[in-house]
């Protein structure tokens, strides 16, 4: 066979490898992309060493016997972009590993030269290496080796890519390998025409497609429309050459003329089969577009048993991506529509009282995996839907036994509450001829009780807020009016209009600063101090701060249920019944850090309602 082959597959796998790595340059979003144009540079180069005395005659020997050396850098970056693929990068050491051993492999390659052109069963230069460059081959097949192990680690931890693109990728690496050994030949005395290198061409594309498939869906476009036409062509090329050579009932063709007709007729005939072929190309390229018996119903059952929203997108993007055999996103709502701007998503919104999904990133995909997503659409919709409705129910019968709880404990709380003050009523008259000292504690000792059992009845029983416009600063100036010990903050100065019941937020806003003077009680210098801030969507912060004692780390978490308190002799339900009027209020109180505070507490309140 003539030497023109290698040539010319050399060629191509240069331009194909260019090509390829200007067009990814283009795409934006896949982890590592970068890396791989790299890669597909490095073996551009690669060829270039071999072909360079070819190309521009003897002259191109020296750098070409140079460039050879390129090969162990180019690995090297080939290992950087399986551990970003892989997300395994955890360390600069270990990628200045990598690129040391390559950098310095490549270095000495340069300087000692790896070989050097000579005449090889008609070629007239064909690169045979020396002892430099069976090292620097060994070092690309090392660095080779520590990337495939990395892909099998991925593969068996099952995290990175999906196991397929792996397994992709190591295909195509192997092919790879088969292709380079055709240079293997000459130097190890094999006298047999490098055929393997033949295959080189389909290299690149084959890389390219087994990672990127899983990535962007023009890829697998590109690859369907390839195939099909590619199926055209070659059965009408094999059709000419059969009707040129085989013999005919009718005779070979007699001149050019004839054959070049025939030729034609062919081709025409073997372009009539392109849509079968197409249909072909879009079940090999795009395997599982086609639903079997029963899959519709496995779709239902499986998205049937999501409890929550995260768990039914989980599910959804199992069920599509196994049947599609690509990367599929799954959006649920209002999330983030940016994330669909490379992989192709269904998108699942709300309209009205029913919910649809819509195809983003999907304008390359052929019409069968397109109706496959439109029918998954619609079973995930309908999931959709019914997960809605069952956690309303969830929600409506939490609230209804909470409410009974509430009803139970609030009656349990009145009587208690009732059942107790005669007591103490009883007691306080008795205890009225006792000594003064022994007088003022049971007194304070029935008032604890006294108050522990109002504010049990009061956390207890259900009341409704009975919210009004109003100006919160007025309400806490008027509250405070000129109370020692408690400072204002300048914003106060304003007004903080906001919706809420007057005696509610004012019984939470007692409990806060009773709480914070009680704090600072024995501390020097002690402050209390409430500040406020409006939000741009009119939302008000209130803030009531003191640098006491502060609040113990153990109770932090659980200091606004019932009973927890870090009051020596408090009850433990002041703040939860703070927590109680602002969440009737539509707001929330939490313990917030706000230096130089010890202790600082947040109210906050949603914006007021504009009337029309």
């Amino acid at each position: 066979m003539s030497p023109l082959a290698v040539h010319i597959a050399l060629t191509l796998t240069f331009v194909e490898s260019i090509g390829l790595g200007l067009l990814l340059l283009r795409v934006r979003g896949v982890p590592g992309l970068r890396l791989l144009v790299g890669f597909l540079f490095g073996v551009a180069v690669w060829v270039l060493s071999c072909e360079l005395p070819v190309w521009i005659g003897p002259s191109g020997r020296p750098l070409g016997e140079a460039l050879i050396g390129v090969s162990a850098l180019t690995s090297s970056v080939f290992v950087h972009f399986v551990l970003v693929l892989c997300d395994v990068l955890r360390t600069r050491l270990r990628l200045a590993l990598v690129y040391g051993v390559g950098g310095a492999t490549c270095l000495v390659a340069m300087l000692l030269g790896t070989g050097s052109y000579q005449p090889w069963l008609g070629f007239e230069s064909f690169f045979f290496v020396d002892t430099v460059g069976w090292v620097v081959g060994i070092v690309w097949a090392l660095m080779g080796l520590a990337g495939h192990l990395v892909m099998a680690w991925a593969w068996w931890q099952r995290r990175g890519p999906p196991r397929g693109q792996l397994m992709a990728m190591c295909l195509a690496s192997g092919w790879g390998l088969v292709c380079m050994s055709g240079y293997a030949f000459a130097p190890v005395g094999i006298q047999v025409y490098p055929f393997p290198l033949l295959l080189l061409p389909a290299y690149p594309l084959i890389l390219v497609y087994g990672i990127l498939r899983y990535e962007l869906m023009i890829v697998n476009a590109w690859a369907r429309r390839g195939l099909a036409w590619a199926l055209v062509v070659g059965i009408g090329s094999a059709l000419v050459i059969a009707v040129a050579t085989l013999p005919l009932p009718f005779g070979r063709p007699s001149s050019g003329w004839e054959l070049w007709l025939i030729s034609v007729i062919t081709l025409l005939a073997a372009g009539l089969l392109l849509d079968p072929f197409r249909r072909l190309a879009t079940c090999l390229v795009y395997p599982g577009s086609q639903l079997g018996e029963g899959v519709v119903d496995d779709w239902r059952e499986q998205l049937s048993t999501a409890e929550s929203r995260e768990a039914l997108a989980l599910i959804a993007e199992r069920e599509i991506s196994r049947q599609l055999r690509l990367d599929i996103r799954v959006l649920l709502g209002d999330a983030a529509r940016s994330a669909a701007e490379r992989t192709p998503t269904l998108h699942c919104v709300k309209h009205g009282n029913r919910w649809k999904c819509e195809l983003l990133g999907w304008e390359a995909a052929p019409p069968g995996p397109r109706y496959v997503a439109q029918i998954f659409g619609t079973v995930l919709a309908d999931a959709m839907h019914g997960l809605e409705q069952a956690v309303a129910f969830a929600d409506r019968e939490r609230e209804r036994q909470k409410q009974e709880r509430l009803a139970e404990l609030g009656a349990l709380a009145a009587t208690v509450a009732h059942d107790i003050r005669n007591p103490l009523n009883i007691i306080g008259m008795a205890a009225a001829m006792a000594p003064p000292a022994i007088r003022e504690e049971i007194a304070t000792q029935t008032a604890r009780i006294s108050q522990l059992a109002t504010d049990l009845l009061d956390y207890a029983k259900s009341w409704q807020v009975e919210k009004r416009p109003l100006d919160l600063a007025d309400q806490l100036r008027a509250m405070l009016g000129s109370s020692a010990g408690v400072e204002l903050d300048a914003g106060l100065q304003d007004g903080l209009r906001v919706d809420g019941d007057s005696r509610r937020l004012q019984q939470a806003l007692i409990n806060l600063v009773d709480n914070a003077r009680d704090a600072v009680r024995d501390v020097d210098g002690g402050r209390v101090r409430i500040e406020a801030s409006r939000d741009a969507d009119g939302s008000v912060c209130v803030y009531v701060c003191d640098n006491g004692r502060g609040v113990p780390a153990e109770i932090r978490d659980t200091l606004f249920q019932p009973f927890v308190s870090r009051r020596p002799g408090g009850t433990g339900l002041g703040l939860a019944i703070v927590a109680k009027i602002m969440l009737a209020h539509g707001g929330s109180a939490t313990l917030d850090a706000r230096e130089p505070w010890a202790t600082c507490f947040t109210l906050r309140f949603p914006p007021p309602v504009i009337s029309p």
